[in-house]
């Protein structure tokens, strides 16, 4: 393997472990991991694309640096919505990423 594919493989395991100890949001890391797919040439690949299906869903949400952009009063309400959007994907999401896990960290090699 070599080290560009070596450091994505970490990147992804780093994210999902994030996730999984809810350092970073179901959605935040959605979009993360959505972007790294191409970059590993897992455009179709069934893990990756759930989430992409949550970033494409979520894509209007402010949940990272867009942030900053947003008004207190309509941040205080999306943040509800990605609250609620969050809880219902968890599971699932700590279940992908615990196959992309499985299948990306080096000591499984």
């Amino acid at each position: 393997m070599d080290k560009q594919t070596a450091f994505l493989h970490g990147k992804i395991v780093a994210i999902c472990e994030a996730i999984r100890s809810e350092k970073i949001g179901v959605i935040a890391g959605s979009r993360i991991l959505n972007s790294l797919r191409f970059k590993l040439s897992e455009e179709n690949d069934e893990d990756f694309m759930f989430f992409a299906g949550i970033d494409s869903e979520t894509d209007y949400l402010p949940v990272d640096w867009e942030r900053k952009n947003w008004s207190k009063d309509s941040l205080k309400e999306k943040d509800k919505e990605i609250a609620e959007i969050e809880t219902f994907y968890k599971k699932s999401v700590i279940s992908a990423c615990e196959n992309l896990i499985k299948r990306f960290d080096i000591k499984n090699y």
